[in-house]
């Protein structure tokens, strides 16, 4: 099996699935779902920027063609993108993520599903029209929701670039899951939404939004943070443009020099739990990051909403489908000697910590501090160098030897 192979197993019974839901697709299309999804793929993992380019891969890559790709034509690729629907793309995304066991972080999951909720704008060509922004400028904008216990994208929205983020926020809420946003979506109706919905919020206010505090309550941190936040409280409020005068939470701290000022309505997680969900919204910016400048998403196949809609589900399924292939990799090399390692160095730390505080336990944000930050890049995230690594092995057999290579880059 080719490394290419390998990386897209878990998703061609997906498209195979809604292939045979398209009647006659195969028999009516040189450029079938299968064929132009694939290759689609494989286009991005490889950093191809255009359609005319793919299509001279393809044309002169022999080892493409034992694969069985299509060669066809630029106007076969246009047809493909007005042809299909987004919503073909979106039950592939949906459904890959459902089936594929992507490794979560013990330490979040403890605090129920976390959403990180955000949106990034994308400049695009003057002639969509449709993506207006500004009168000298076009843009559109992707409203993402993140989910932080797995670190992966789980829906997206596309929009012209003014499209209110607030309103994608209330189409995509859920109950029991958590969101963590930023300033961008303060609104006391959005309170009242998210929690009429069952739902809960994280989310930063601004220093002008006065508050009324109603009860103080206690603040435990962990030693170890007094280095980096100050004048830390934790209050039950109401806030003075509130016309429902409902009760929320409100801490505030500084770091750095800068102050944050954070409002909730999860009552049952402590200070220090709050402030780390918080920490990790910039997660889905470095995910904006990735998809921007390491997957090349700046460069647009297609300039209709629904080819863009497309580009953008493809960007999706890609990257779960890296991080999936990354996992898999680290947890076939892993052995019990390796798991008895990762144990031994654990205990140590724990023993470490025990010396220096005389404490009987282990605090759960000491461990997912220490754990993201010695696992993310090997477990979660995937850099500009390690893409090009794959890139370079991606048609050649997946290898013992080439697996420990992937595996070395981070």
């Amino acid at each position: 099996m080719l490394t290419f192979e390998k990386i897209i197993e878990p998703v061609i019974p997906l498209i195979k699935e809604e292939q045979n839901r398209l009647k006659n697709d195969e028999k009516l299309y040189k450029l079938s779902l299968y064929y132009f999804m694939v290759s689609l793929i494989y286009a991005v993992i490889n950093k191809t920027q255009s359609i005319r380019l793919l299509i001279t891969e393809i044309k002169t890559n022999p080892d493409l063609k034992k694969l069985g790709f299509i060669l066809a034509s630029p106007s076969m690729y246009s047809e493909a993108f007005a042809r299909y629907k987004p919503e073909v793309f979106q039950r592939i995304f949906a459904q890959l993520i459902a089936i594929i066991e992507i490794k979560d972080i013990p330490e979040i999951r403890a605090l129920g599903r976390c959403i990180l909720f955000d949106g990034s704008l994308f400049l695009v060509f003057k002639n969509m029209e449709w993506a207006k922004y500004t009168s000298t400028c076009q843009a559109l904008k992707m409203h993402l929701a993140y989910e932080l216990n797995r670190m992966i994208p789980v829906q997206f929205i596309s929009s012209e670039a003014n499209y209110s983020e607030r309103k994608v926020l209330m189409e995509l809420l859920e109950a029991g899951v958590t969101y963590i946003t930023d300033r961008g979506y303060l609104a006391f109706d959005i309170f009242q939404r998210v929690t009429e919905k069952q739902a809960f919020f994280i989310m930063r206010i601004r220093y002008n939004i006065r508050a009324s505090i109603q009860t103080v309550l206690e603040v435990n941190l962990p030693e170890s943070w007094s280095f980096y936040l100050s004048e830390v409280t934790d209050a039950l409020v109401t806030f003075s443009g509130d016309k429902s005068k409902v009760t929320y939470r409100l801490v505030c701290f500084y770091v750095l020099g800068e102050g944050y000022r954070i409002t909730t309505n999860r009552l049952d997680l402590k200070t220090s739990e709050i402030i780390m969900l918080y920490a990790y919204r910039w997660q889905v910016e470095l995910f904006f990051r990735c998809i921007k400048r390491t997957l090349d998403a700046l460069h647009l196949w297609n300039h209709e909403p629904n080819g863009v809609k497309i580009q953008f589900y493809i960007y999706l399924i890609v990257y779960v489908l890296l991080i999936y292939f990354k996992q898999t990799l680290v947890k076939e090399k892993e052995s019990q000697k390796e798991a008895q390692r990762v144990l031994k160095d654990f205990s140590s730390k724990k023993e470490d910590h025990l010396r220096k505080t005389g404490s009987s336990r282990l605090p759960v944000e000491y461990s997912l501090v220490s754990f993201l930050g010695s696992k993310l890049k090997k477990l979660w995230k995937i850099s500009i160098h390690w893409l090009i690594c794959i890139k370079n092995l991606l048609l050649h057999p997946m290898t013992d030897e080439h697996r420990d290579i992937i595996l070395s880059i981070q």
